[in-house]
């Protein structure tokens, strides 16, 4: 699991994980905590990264600033949550510490 940060290109490459939720949790509850690496100055919005078997829908993640990962829309109970790799463009005015 790792979120590279290559500012050399303005990229950023998203491999999480995939994962199946035991309890309902609203939206903004972190759901990957990073203690360490690099953070986003500002909120990064990650676009779809999980499908949810079953439904017609996918979650999409937000990148924090104190590094942890958000899930957006919260999720319920039993939703398994499978991950799609990701390569996004870093957004404008974004940097890292």
């Amino acid at each position: 699991m790792e979120i590279v940060v290559d500012e050399r290109n303005r990229l950023l490459h998203v491999d999480l994980s995939g994962f199946k939720s035991t309890v309902n949790l609203s939206g903004g509850y972190p759901v990957f905590q990073y203690a360490s690496g690099v953070k986003p100055s500002k909120a990064v919005a990650l676009s779809c990264l999980w499908a949810i078997q079953g439904a017609a829908y996918g979650k999409q993640g937000t990148w924090n600033t104190n590094g942890t990962v958000t899930v957006v829309g919260g999720l319920s109970n039993g939703d398994r949550c499978l991950h799609t790799p990701r390569t996004l463009p870093i957004p404008d005015g974004v940097t890292f510490g």
